[in-house]
């Protein structure tokens, strides 16, 4: 798989992996935007989207050095695929809207916060684990670990592409949340991704079949 392939995939499993506002961050911009701090809810989205872009670069580092080199991470790509992709689809399948959270302080510190935030929770290492070994499944061999710099802004981009454009539309709404067309995407996503999670899955039974 082409550098350029997996760039376009990172840019957009950051974008669609940030649409479900069910997050930290996703919550503070939706509260900040929600109150006409626009600029402040677009600078928390780009800090996060630079916390996420190191978590993401890691991760395929990590993957492409480590395992990348075994034939065994051929189950472990589709086993890992299977448990977190169901798993965040089934939630987000019952997703239902929150907008309470912590008030940051305003001015160019909402950067720093939404960096922060971001960068103390280590459930984005397992999740960008598993979109690694995601694209692995469908082909990523003999990665170079250098690829992750491009990997990991390509993954920022398209974290920061959604939650500007998140920002945009409310400010375009004067703030107003359409709170069911949030929560019927958020939930349609869900699906999506407990589909693509039980396909992972019946892959790795036929690889477990295969090698009996």
């Amino acid at each position: 798989m082409r550098i350029v392939a997996v760039c376009a995939m990172a840019l957009v499993f950051g974008f669609v992996g940030s649409m479900p506002l069910a997050g930290p961050i996703a919550i503070l911009v939706l509260s900040r935007a929600t109150q006409r701090h626009f600029v402040d809810a677009l600078r928390i989205g780009l800090g996060a989207a630079a916390a996420e872009a190191l978590y993401a670069g890691f991760s395929y580092w990590g993957f492409t050095t480590f395992l990348g080199r075994h034939a065994i991470v051929v189950p472990i790509s589709h086993g890992v695929t299977a448990v977190v992709l169901v798993a965040l689809g089934v939630r987000f399948m019952f997703w239902t809207a929150d907008t309470t959270a912590p008030e940051p302080k305003r001015g160019a510190g909402t950067f720093f916060f939404g960096f922060s935030v971001s960068a103390i929770n280590p459930t984005l290492l397992l999740t960008w684990s598993a979109a690694v070994a995601f694209l692995y499944s469908k082909g990523l061999k003999g990665a170079s670990p250098l690829d992750a710099v491009p990997f990991g802004l390509a993954a920022g981009a398209g974290i920061a592409g959604w939650f500007a454009m998140l920002v945009a539309l409310l400010r375009r709404y004067q703030g107003k949340v359409p709170v069911k067309a949030f929560t019927w995407t958020v939930r349609g996503l869900g699906l999506v991704l407990a589909v693509l999670g039980a396909g992972s899955g019946v892959r790795l039974v036929r690889w477990l079949a295969g090698h009996r």
